[in-house]
């Protein structure tokens, strides 16, 4: 259940990612977020007019979390940029070994559970995507630009992030070990620093 200090659509999008991450978008009902948040229909309504309305609100606060711890990261001084990548992948493996990070990706749920059923909502977790990789494609270009290493494929470095992260979440949860994310981050790390020595 959730807790009664959070406020009422903070408490229905609690629940409700929640439920996206262990049930699906699609298979979770409203009745199922009335009764888990402890909230009536009409409170549920009150805050959202409907389901895709919600799915939105809850992709917005997934990427507006994420965009802070990472800018925790990122916008803090470094001498070289290198060090900066470096702090944003140990900053990724301690973050992710939380438990409720460690659930999945609300972006990946969308993506895939969506693409077919519910444009809209797919759409949206796509830009986010989308965002995401040409945010980490500049910061390999600025890398790349510091390294003096025309061969560094930015987004390359930037596509294989998101889909190692991504994959070790499936993992994790398939196996039921979120060690398999700190694994797998560690080992990108090692080969990108071992291709930014080459």
């Amino acid at each position: 259940m959730s807790s009664p200090a959070l406020s009422t659509r903070e408490r229905i999008l609690q629940t409700s990612a929640n439920l996206i991450l262990s049930r699906g978008f699609s298979a979770m009902t409203v009745d199922m977020i009335c009764a888990q948040a402890n909230i009536t229909k009409g409170g549920f309504f009150h805050h959202f007019n409907n389901k895709e309305v919600l799915g939105e609100a809850v992709l917005q606060q997934f990427w507006q979390d994420a965009t802070e711890r990472q800018a925790r990261v990122t916008q803090a001084p470094y001498a070289r940029q290198l060090d900066r990548i470096v702090a944003y992948l140990d900053h990724a493996i301690a973050t992710y070994q939380d438990p409720q990070l460690g659930q999945g990706c609300m972006l990946a749920v969308f993506t895939m559970g969506l693409a077919d059923t519910n444009p809209g909502l797919f759409q949206v977790s796509r830009d986010y995507f989308n965002q995401w990789r040409l945010e980490l494609t500049d910061m390999f270009k600025q890398l790349q630009e510091e390294q003096g290493q025309e061969s560094l494929d930015t987004a390359a470095w930037a596509e294989l992030y998101i889909a190692t992260l991504e994959g070790a979440l499936v993992l994790a949860k398939a196996n039921a070990d979120p060690l398999v994310i700190a694994r797998t981050l560690t080992l990108y790390k090692q080969q990108l620093l071992r291709a930014i020595a080459a």
